[in-house]
């Protein structure tokens, strides 16, 4: 036993790089991200808690709901089942570089949401600490109390300051809330592999490099395999191996694909296309035959790269180029962040592979520079959805490249700083638009942005304004005209006046209504929860917050709207934890949301 003594660091989060989701607004500490930062607030207190930082989803609600199918379900691409998909993720910087030993998360309302542990070397490399597939038994939602989650974590040959969080709230009955995260490691390596890799020279030329992608440089443990490896490295081995590629130039060896031999091209083409891509990256050094086969663009159609951020360099977009030249949808969400892939591999991507593209995903692609958005319109004639979720990177300037657009039906622009020149201007060039998102998109009008809707986008389905308090009852009023709403979220949006009717309005001119989130409307009444009750489709309502509201209206609403099945009336302030058990009790069929704080 060694008799070497480490020293362990145990540290609070300093700085959040950046998420995928915040309940709260970048114009205040409630509910966001950054409430990570530092040691814990509430913990252990259970309950609802602003201090805390909560994700904007739980549940399978969001996934089912008609933008959700949209903008939150993946491509529709094989993929591979080695991790579990997360829908959301944090990257938390710590002051001291570590080698990680552990990892305290501190859940203090609704756990069990984390699916993933993450370390980086804030360069674009990734090494997975902990996912859900490293534990035994099955993930399962966890008691309704406080806990920290501690689950036993990887080691990484590379010493970190950042570490992502991903979470997969699908299974959970409500919001998660995270209070803090503390990393404990040491400064100095445990591993061998940490060892080695930290003897090595911070710029390695290229055939070390090449010896460090492969993992060469680390001996292996099995006495045996050692042994058979210096054999391998023999100069008679080496001499052998020379000699026998020589013979193979010289004379190709007969087909390699076996019983595949038998079995027309298109067939073999046809059962490649039921691999994902890293399957399809191995294939293809199998054999010479089995290499062209994995060149053909038929395979790579649609490709999802997002579950696959942590390897994903210019390097892999480079191997991808002379393969995609039938690309048609793309997701390059999270991927590519701290210098992994360069802007101007992205541009020559999309330069020879978006003739056929339209439909790309870049959410949290802090890559997607205002190049890279004219690289796109510019080769991309096809486009017609387009997703730039949370890249806040991006300036005023940068979205005008967009009105030049004229196909796009689908739209995605959550937290960004579009201004109101770019967006009007792509309202009335695209009038095809049938899913918008403008949440927390605080540079815009929302009064006057309703207005062009109403007038310019007869089609409109999907229309997500969380936390636009520029929208007032005149651009309700006005929305009233987009008489196809299927989902529509109102949250948050405080400047409409509850007496003035307009919601009321809206509710009865768009009858097809299945989703509709009115959250934290302090003004709206019975008046506009009757009005609500008369849609014929309404499947998900969410009226947190609502202080008028009266238990009858309630009742009626639950016994008219057949097809309801979430209902958040949480923080209801005419209503009780009593009625609110009855409630369930009389409607089973309804998943009925009612959250609380605790006073600790």
């Amino acid at each position: 036993m060694s008799d070497y003594s480490y020293i362990l660091v145990e540290q609070y989060a300093s700085e959040i790089l950046d998420f995928s989701s915040q309940y709260g607004s970048d114009k205040s500490v409630s509910y966001t991200a950054h409430n990570l930062t530092g040691r814990p607030n509430k913990f252990p207190s259970y309950g609802d808690f602003s201090q805390t930082y909560v994700m904007r989803d739980y549940g399978p609600w969001w996934a089912q709901s008609n933008s959700g199918k949209i903008w939150r379900q993946p491509i529709k691409c094989t993929r591979s089942r080695e991790n579990p998909r997360a829908s959301n993720f944090v990257d938390i910087k710590y002051e001291h570089a570590v080698y990680p030993i552990r990892i305290h998360i501190y859940e203090t309302f609704n756990p069990g949401g984390v699916s993933g542990i993450w370390a980086g070397n804030c360069r674009g490399d990734w090494k997975l600490l902990w996912d859900t597939t490293m534990t035994s038994t099955p993930q399962q939602v966890v008691s309704q109390r406080p806990r920290i989650f501690s689950p036993p974590l990887q080691q990484t040959h590379f010493i970190t300051k950042l570490i992502r969080i991903e979470f997969d709230q699908s299974e959970l009955p409500y919001y998660t809330e995270i209070d803090a995260v503390a990393l404990l490691g040491t400064l100095e390596p445990i591993s061998w592999e940490a060892k080695v890799t930290a003897m090595l020279p911070p710029s390695p030329g290229p055939l070390l490099q090449k010896i460090i992608d492969r993992k060469l440089h680390i001996l292996p443990a099995d006495g045996e395999q050692l042994e058979d490896n210096i054999k391998l490295l023999s100069r008679h081995s080496i001499r052998e191996f020379t000699k026998a590629c020589r013979e193979r130039e010289v004379s190709p060896p007969g087909s390699d694909l076996g019983d595949f031999e038998f079995v027309p091209e298109e067939i073999v083409l046809k059962i490649l296309g039921y691999l994902d891509l890293k399957s399809l990256v191995r294939l293809s050094a199998v054999s010479t035959k089995f290499h062209t086969f994995a060149q053909d663009s038929f395979l790579y159609g649609r490709i999802d790269l997002r579950d696959i951020f942590y390897c994903v360099s210019s390097a892999t977009m480079q191997w991808l180029l002379p393969k995609c030249s039938n690309l048609q949808e793309l997701d390059l969400s999270w991927c590519g962040n701290y210098g992994k892939l360069t802007p101007a591999m992205l541009q020559e991507f999309l330069k020879h592979c978006g003739n056929n593209l339209n439909k790309i995903r870049l959410d949290n692609c802090h890559v997607a520079t205002g190049q890279v958005l004219q690289s796109l319109v510019k080769h991309a004639p096809k486009i017609s959805d387009i997703s730039l979720a949370n890249c806040h990177l991006l300036n005023m300037v940068d979205f005008q490249i967009l009105c030049s657009l004229t196909k796009l039906e689908s739209l995605n622009l959550y937290r960004t700083v579009i201004g109101q020149p770019a967006i009007i201007s792509i309202l009335c060039n695209n009038r095809n638009l049938k899913h918008l998102s403008l949440a927390c998109c605080s540079n815009i009008d929302g009064d006057e942005v309703c207005m062009y809707l109403s007038h310019c986008q007869p089609h409109l389905e999907t229309i997500d304004f969380w936390r636009c308090n520029t929208i007032t009852e005149r651009g309700i009023g006005a929305l009233s005209h987009c008489s196809k709403l299927r989902d529509l979220d109102l949250g948050w949006c405080l400047s409409i006046q509850g007496t003035s009717g307009a919601l009321a309005h809206l509710v009865e001119c768009c009858p097809d209504i299945e989703r509709l989130y009115i959250t934290a409307h302090r003004q709206t009444g019975d008046r506009e929860v009757r009005a609500i009750s008369g849609l014929k489709k309404l499947e998900q309502l969410d009226i947190l917050g609502n202080r008028n509201v009266t238990l009858v209206t309630i009742q009626d609403l639950l016994t008219s709207a057949q097809t309801l099945r979430l209902l958040d009336i949480s923080f209801c302030d005419q209503l009780g934890d009593g009625n609110v058990n009855q409630l369930r009790q009389d409607f089973p069929h309804v998943d009925i949301k009612w959250s609380f704080a605790d006073n600790q």
